[in-house]
């Protein structure tokens, strides 16, 4: 079952039917498989509030009725009455892009009316109706098993994340006055790379297939009283290396290279998606010793 599969519960509700305010019209090219027209259009979100006003008058009336079953199913494709939707999408991204309305995955919010003995109405009372998109997945009536960008966020920066060293040419971590000196970052074999794919516990996930990677976005060569940067340069060896410094003077330099990772992630062997923010992470630092170059006479 994909991360998104459907997540029914029953809960029971104050609402006979579905208000302007909590049932907004599909907009556009919108439907309730979550397509969109190609010139695209304006989705109406319902918010936080009013996912908790129905879950509030659920228990309020919960012996009086009217009963409501909901159901929340991928915005990438899919219906109630259709499982088996596509585990993740662009457009379950893109639409909780902001952030204002919620992080997401948005979701497309289904609901039909039960009787007492908590069977579906019969006729179209009784029958799945959209009411909505919501980048707030957690908070539908009855929701569970559900996947959220917090977590994948939160699970990202909690990556054992590799911080590069820096490699100095010449050899030893010695150079000369006035001698071009070049650098290169290197990742030890530890930890994960820019890349470099970290498969997520699925019991953290609440049991989805998660899988994420670092991307870099810019290294900082910090060369002793010197800085680089930020480039995504990795630097390297003489003679094309192009992140090199040249010292003046004889003394040692502590010399690091800062990295800025940004994020990526899939779930259930999807594309892979952004994730909103980056990390920032401190270089292990190297002890560079610049030396004076002497001349001495030398008879035969």
């Amino acid at each position: 079952m994909g991360v998104l599969a459907l997540t029914t519960a029953l809960v029971m509700s104050l609402l006979s039917a579905p208000s302007p305010m909590l049932a907004p019209a599909l907009a556009g090219g919108d439907d309730i498989d979550g397509s969109s027209s190609s010139t695209g259009s304006v989705v109406n979100l319902v918010g936080s509030d009013s996912l908790r006003d129905w879950s509030e008058q659920a228990l309020l009336q919960a012996d009086s009725g009217p009963w409501f079953e909901y159901d929340s199913v991928s915005v990438c494709g899919g219906h109630p009455d259709r499982p088996g939707s596509d585990s993740m999408c662009l457009r379950a991204v893109v639409m909780c892009q902001s952030g204002v309305n919620g992080d997401g995955p948005a979701v497309a919010i289904f609901r039909r009316e039960l009787e007492r003995n908590r069977q579906p109405m019969p006729g179209a009372a009784g029958r799945w109706a959209s009411v909505g998109f919501t980048c707030f997945p957690a908070l539908v009536p009855g929701a569970r098993n559900t996947l959220t960008m917090a977590m994948i966020r939160e699970a990202f920066h909690n990556t054992d994340f590799t911080v590069p060293t820096v490699n100095i040419q010449p050899e030893g971590d010695l150079t000369l006055v006035n001698l071009p000196t070049f650098f290169e970052a290197k990742f030890p074999e530890s930890g994960f790379g820019p890349g470099e794919i970290d498969e997520v516990d699925p019991a953290r996930m609440l049991g989805h297939r998660v899988e994420v990677r670092p991307v870099l976005k810019s290294i900082t060569y910090h060369l002793g009283g010197q800085t680089v940067g930020p480039t995504t340069s990795m630097g390297g060896p003489y003679p094309n290396g192009d992140v090199r410094a040249t010292y003046s003077s004889a003394g040692t330099h502590q010399v690091r290279a800062d990295i800025v990772y940004t994020g990526q992630f899939r779930v259930g062997g999807s594309e892979w998606f952004d994730i909103p923010g980056e990390v920032d992470l401190t270089g292990t630092p190297v002890t560079l010793t610049v030396a004076e170059a002497k001349s001495r006479l030398v008879t035969n």
